[in-house]
């Protein structure tokens, strides 16, 4: 089991996706080297705020942690019925509208990686402080996964068992975008 963790900069709800009884990740942390690439199943990953207070929870805040029960590639994540609801709809509510689940554009789309939990502690604006006991935040940008196994053992024991949360979604974003509301006709009310 590893432990990535990484800066949470713009928590708006579409990396992490905590809607819809999962959390998602994915087409998050661009690049070659990248979390939803390497991580893999049974591994944790932990997002900690930003430094900008508008658009994350700050330093030393947990916005989120999951642990990864699935690794699909993002055509299997497409196609799959179960996360119909995480496909993004332009004039819907808030939580449609940040769907992650969105059509592959090509073969190489297809292959990067989506990873999904449903054992998830999410946070967002109500993110909880992170006890000075664990060394785990990143600040800046990457991530860091270079944690000893007994480190990662405790936090995870600590979110578990000693925290006051179940597994589950505790806020909205930090930082909630205009969306376009559906526009209805007067004619039928």
């Amino acid at each position: 089991m590893k432990l990535y963790s990484y800066v949470v900069e713009h928590d708006n709800g579409y990396g992490p996706n905590p809607y819809f009884r999962s959390c998602t990740l994915c087409r998050c942390k661009e690049g070659r080297k990248n979390i939803v690439e390497l991580a893999k199943k049974g591994d944790w990953i932990v997002g900690t705020g930003g430094a900008n207070r508008r658009k994350s929870a700050g330093h030393g805040k947990l916005v989120y942690a999951m642990r990864v029960d699935e690794k699909l590639t993002r055509g299997e994540y497409f196609a799959d019925s179960r996360f119909a609801e995480k496909k993004p709809v332009k004039t819907s509510t808030y939580e449609h509208t940040r769907g992650d689940n969105e059509r592959p554009r090509n073969d190489c789309e297809r292959k990067q990686s989506a990873l999904v939990s449903r054992h998830f502690y999410y946070f967002g604006a109500n993110a909880i402080d992170i006890p000075g006991e664990f060394d785990l935040e990143k600040k800046g940008p990457g991530f860091r996964s270079h944690f000893d196994p007994e480190d990662i053992r405790r936090f995870v024991e600590w979110l578990e068992k000693e925290c006051k949360y179940k597994p589950g979604k505790y806020g909205e974003p930090c930082y909630q975008e205009p969306v376009d509301k559906p526009k209805g006709s007067k004619r039928c009310k």
